[in-house]
């Protein structure tokens, strides 16, 4: 037995877990473990400006690495600062440990400061609890012990999501004496089978088929599955999508690949799943954003047969209709049809790609079109994407906050085999484009890391800008700068032909104001760069790739720019949409 407090407890089981990064700002709840954890070199502190940046590089540090990071906060002001970021991970299965330092037991309820005990002692957990997969409120230094290692477990087991320690202020100088037992005997990397028989259907179900396609989501690069299903995908010889979330999971340059499916996907990738006999899907829910709203013959056919892999049976058949179902580990699952598939032949899907390559040319026409430069100050949105792509040779971490500039991100960026695309599309919430890409570039400092980022989320998330350049973190910034929540901007003139809150000129009154990026920039210590004309476009991205640190592209950008249909929707369910997932 090993006398220790609460907080040596805490970091000790993080250090075992292998958790080395933490971010957080302390208070006084919890300053004693954050005092730990600066004490002890395993770990790489980050202090952010604000809460949120912690909890947002949490999320992309898991969605890239598939290893946690943790986020720490004081007392509910802190916590409250950081949900939006820890909701937005469990809304997309990712994951973080999210420590909440709380009031001490005998302040609660008595007035404590900066407690929050209205509705009753202790609302902080009430909080907290919808944003996280499971929460843990340790009453002991010896409930931390127990509590800490059950969190791990659950982090990452079956669907990931992030867990939480809401620990009041007296258990980190708690004296308690625990085992020295190793995590290992706790915690365990399980990886659970598909059943056999369903692999044998499946299989059979693909050797039967006309028109196959699998559509691959962010299950596999959250379950590490890339090189398996690119083995299953070289071995059947069909047509791969993937979901806007699952984007790099299967390399756009394959010639094997159609892109994006759904809502903001391509034509190609919406032909394929739309005219399937037989989808096979990896780790991607079909949800809304996916299904194009469930809108018949938009992505997906009422008729098409699916299989449906998941680690999970809560998400498999929640939209259509399965006929096999094969629940498991991602990698299990890819390396069990594989194995099951090996020395079968091929059926002959000539037909198949000649129809798909018809509408891949056709598509590629259209893309094309979408790409136009634009004109001095109002710079094409495709053209951007484009010149960001040829900039880049090698591994790329690309954060992709939500706005408008996100879908041209989604449909028309291609990524490649070891890039990571981090798309939320469960919270879709703005601000995670510059905080992930912190994480992002702590995650996997081998690649360069992108925050794709619009004016409007860059406003939301401008603490995270100092915390760039204090520990000069290699991220290149790029501004699609509309000066306007572009997005409801033209969804609003679409729709009624005027705007509301969406241009950012005062209501009017200030028509003229341009929130200047470079300059901002400039003041936290970050060198910038406005670009206004699109000939200058190429010449950016090449200054951005010779900085040694954090740069700032700010690009002058067309508000009209929308990326083309390429078939999806996306639209309000009515009452009557349930019963478009059921065949006839």
């Amino acid at each position: 037995m090993i006398k220790m407090t609460g907080a040596k407890v805490l970091t000790t089981v993080m250090e075992q877990a292998g958790i080395s990064v933490v971010s957080g700002i302390p208070g006084h709840t919890i300053s004693n473990f954050a005092l730990e954890v600066g004490d002890n070199p395993w770990f790489k502190t980050i202090l952010p400006r604000h809460e949120a940046t912690a909890a947002f590089a949490a999320d992309a540090y898991f969605r890239v690495s598939g290893r946690l990071m943790a986020a720490f906060t004081h007392a509910f002001p802190g916590a409250g600062n950081a949900l939006t970021a820890v909701a937005n991970a469990y809304a997309d299965y990712s994951s973080m440990l999210f420590v909440a330092g709380n009031t001490a037991s005998a302040s609660m309820g008595r007035g404590g400061y900066q407690e929050l005990s209205r509705q009753i002692n202790d609302d902080l957990p009430q909080l907290i609890r919808p944003t996280v997969k499971r929460l843990w409120q340790p009453r002991s230094a010896a409930d931390l012990a127990h509590h800490a290692v059950s969190a791990l477990r659950v982090a990452t087991s079956g669907r990931p999501g992030p867990v939480a320690l809401c620990v009041s202020q007296e258990i980190w100088d708690q004296e308690v004496e625990v085992p020295s037992a190793q995590l290992a005997q706790f915690a365990f990397d399980a990886r659970p089978r598909p059943d056999a028989r369903s692999v044998e259907r499946a299989v059979a179900m693909l050797a039967s088929a006309k028109r196959p396609v699998i559509l691959a989501g962010n299950g596999v690069n959250l379950g590490r599955a890339r090189a398996q299903l690119r083995i299953l995908v070289e071995q059947l010889q069909v047509p791969v999508a993937t979901t806007a979330s699952g984007k790099g999971c299967f390399p756009e340059d394959h010639p094997l690949s159609v892109g994006v499916a759904g809502w903001t996907g391509t034509a190609t990738a919406n032909e394929a799943t739309r005219s399937a006999d037989l989808i096979l899907v990896l780790g991607a829910r079909l949800a809304e954003a996916t299904a194009s709203s469930c809108t018949p013959n938009a992505t997906f056919s009422p008729q098409c047969r699916i299989i449906q892999a998941d680690i999970c049976m809560s998400g498999i058949a929640n939209t259509y209709p399965v006929e096999e179902a094969l629940v498991g580990d991602l990698r299990a699952a890819l390396e069990d049809l594989a194995t099951a598939q090996k020395g079968s032949k091929n059926p002959d899907l000539s037909a198949w790609f000649a129809h798909l390559q018809e509408v891949r040319q056709a598509w590629e026409q259209t893309a094309l079109a979408s790409q136009a430069p634009g004109s001095t100050g109002a710079i094409g949105t495709g053209a951007v994407v484009q010149a960001l792509r040829r900039s880049v040779e090698g591994p790329i971490n690309l954060v992709n906050d939500c706005g408008k500039h996100h879908k041209w991100i989604v449909q028309q960026f291609e990524a490649r085999a070891d890039d990571y695309i981090v798309s939320s599309m469960g919270g879709a919430a703005m601000g995670i484009g510059l905080a992930g890409a912190v994480g992002a570039a702590l995650a996997r400092p081998e690649a360069r890391t992108v925050a794709w980022v619009g004016d409007g989320g860059l406003a939301m998330s401008l603490s995270a800008l100092p915390t760039l350049a204090e520990y000069r973190l290699p991220i290149t910034l790029v501004v699609i700068d509309d000066a306007a929540y572009g997005v409801v901007r033209n969804t609003q003139m679409a729709q009624v032909g005027r705007t509301s809150y969406a241009l950012f000129d005062g209501s009017g009154a200030n028509p003229d104001y341009r929130l200047d990026f470079k300059t901002v920039a400039q003041g936290c210590g970050i060198p910038g760069r406005t670009v206004t004309d699109p000939a200058e476009l190429a010449a950016a991205f090449q200054w951005a790739a010779q900085q040694n640190g954090p740069c700032v592209l700010d690009i002058r950008s067309e508000i009209t720019s929308t990326h083309p249909s390429g078939g999806g929707t996306l639209r309000a369910l009515d009452d009557t949409s349930r019963s478009l997932v059921w065949k006839n």
